[in-house]
């Protein structure tokens, strides 16, 4: 039997308490040895990654039944069940590795990034604070953990994205930010409240065996709607997504750390919550209607940016709707594997968008090839065959997996994007259609060791659907192919005037922000609103 200490929660509260240490060092120590301090946090992001690991095979090879639980202080029982606890499970496992792994490059880019700077220590104090609390956030066990971490976090990194602070455009925009952020949190917190008083138990265990018995109270639904409320604010989603496309003026590792960590903290309470939010049902419709908007229109405005930061910033946007969606769709454990891709890519991006430029600025064609909708059609045709083709030989079809119609479709539009610049003939024909076949089998593999992995853990793909989710189903695939024809054909074609018309609109968001924007800044501090209409509408 592996000692009790490898594989007790207690072990996953290092790497925060490493880090909450730094982040308390003296601001005049940090300021006189930043590389340290930096050093430092790499060290304990490094050290949580381990334990992590440790208590995770541990886990694993004592073979445990259910989740182990630490409770730090206080019941999660009785008229006010105040308590911190710690959840060790695979959802904990995955994304706090992920999340160790991140902080640790994030700290290690920031020692070039800003040598040199003064405030290059205070930095690194903000940044430990910051990647402190959201591990907190990630091992929470019940909703006053999360609840405390996440406003812990988002002060943070409030703190982080006004680091320049003769940027009048970041200090506006963190502002902003910092508005929708507390009425996130706000969100979650009356949800925790009206839980504790129905159930008298916050930990997210009790939550979802009080979820399995059915008959929820009216406290239960409401605390359902406003945790997606939550997610749909903290995620920057259609319409509020304004803030996360401009928090552009702070430094880029800490763009890094919003858009490969932070932001997912919204799909993190519905995953921890998604047994009350499946018992609701109508919330979760709600979710991914949002998502799918969100990522229709994010989609769309990503080809118009001109800036490889705000590019990004709506590639976030639409990969957040993405995942949303999947959540609203009952697909968890996909949005687990959605969420680990989309942060490795995105921490990526970010940290090498500086390289970006020389790439562009490089010599290679610009020009696009025309595609007819002939050669689109063929393309989706040949490539929905592939996909369906290697789902079925991993098992997943439409009878055991009614949610095949959307993400098959959605993979066949993403294969077809290959295929269509191959109809040349030859060599590479061929060559596209063997890639078209790994990347569908790699695909539908990582699907099908995810339900596996998370058994016990996160609902399963449901196998029985009802006819309005079977319609929702039908939408999704249905507004992925016209994504898909309008990015492949339309796009390809001398403009129409219709669509220059569109690109223009397109390009600043359809104008959605400014109203939002107005009203924010006419809210608090009374020093923004001058400024505001001499500088005009913000672009990140």
């Amino acid at each position: 039997m592996i000692p009790s200490l490898v594989d007790s929660p207690a072990l996953l509260l290092l790497g925060p308490a490493l880090l909450l240490v730094l982040a308390a060092v003296p601001a005049a120590v940090a300021t006189r040895q930043p590389l340290l301090i930096g050093r430092l946090i790499q060290a304990a992001a490094l050290a949580s990654l381990v334990c992590t690991v440790v208590v995770a095979l541990a886990t694993s090879f004592n073979d445990a039944t259910t989740p182990a639980t630490l409770v730090l202080l206080g019941s999660d029982t009785g008229h006010f069940p105040l308590a911190l606890s710690v959840l060790a499970d695979g959802l904990t496992f995955t994304i706090l590795g992920l999340v160790s792994l991140i902080a640790a490059l994030i700290a290690r880019y920031s020692a070039n990034y800003l040598a040199g700077e003064e405030e290059h220590g205070d930095f690194y104090r903000a940044l430990a604070l910051t990647i402190s609390a959201f591990m907190l956030a990630v091992i929470a066990g019940n909703m006053l953990m999360f609840v405390l971490a996440i406003v812990l976090t988002g002060s943070g990194l409030n703190r982080l994205l006004t680091h320049y602070r003769d940027r009048l455009t970041a200090q506006m925009v963190a502002h902003k930010k910092l508005l929708f952020s507390r009425m996130a949190d706000a969100c979650l917190l009356a949800s925790a409240v009206l839980i504790a008083f129905s159930t008298e138990n916050l930990s997210f265990e009790a939550i979802a065996a009080t979820a399995a018995q059915g008959d929820l109270s009216w406290q239960l639904h409401l605390a359902a709607w406003l945790i997606v409320g939550y997610a749909v604010l903290k995620s920057g989603q259609f319409p509020f997504h304004g803030w996360l496309l401009q928090v552009m003026e702070a430094p880029t590792p800490v763009s890094a750390l919003l858009h490969a960590g932070i932001v997912y903290s919204g799909a993190i309470i519905v995953l921890r919550t998604h047994e009350l939010l499946l018992a609701d049902g109508n919330a979760l419709v709600a979710l991914a209607l949002v998502g799918l908007m969100t990522a229709a229109i994010a989609s769309l405005a990503m080809l118009t940016q001109t800036a490889i930061k705000s590019s990004l910033a709506w590639s976030t946007a639409g990969q957040l709707g993405f995942m949303l969606l999947e959540l609203g769709l009952g697909l968890f454990v996909l949005a687990v594997l959605h969420l680990i891709a989309h942060s490795l890519y995105k921490a990526h991006a970010f940290l090498s968008s500086g390289s970006m430029v020389d790439v562009l600025r490089g010599p290679g064609s610009k020009s696009k090839m025309c595609v007819s909708p002939l050669a689109w059609g063929s393309s989706v045709v040949v490539s929905a065959a592939v996909t369906f083709t290697m789902a079925g030989a991993w098992g997943i079809t439409l009878a055991n997996e009614p949610a095949l119609i959307a993400i098959g479709t959605i993979v066949a539009v993403a294969v077809a994007q290959l295929l269509v610049t191959g109809w040349a003939g030859g060599a590479l024909t061929v060559r596209l259609l063997v890639v078209s076949v790994l990347v569908t089998t790699v695909y539908f593999g990582l699907h099908t060791l995810f339900v596996g992995a998370y058994t016990g853990v996160l609902s399963p793909i449901p196998e029985e659907v009802s006819p309005s989710h079977f319609l929702l189903l039908v939408l999704v695939a249905v507004v992925f192919l016209g994504l898909s024809y309008f990015q492949t054909v339309l796009i390809s074609r001398p403009p129409a005037p219709w669509l220059v018309r569109l690109y223009v609109h397109l390009y600043n968001g359809l104008y959605t922000d400014l109203p939002v924007e107005r009203l924010v800044y006419r809210i608090w501090p009374a020093r923004f609103r001058n400024l505001l209409g001499r500088r005009g509408r913000l672009r990140s």
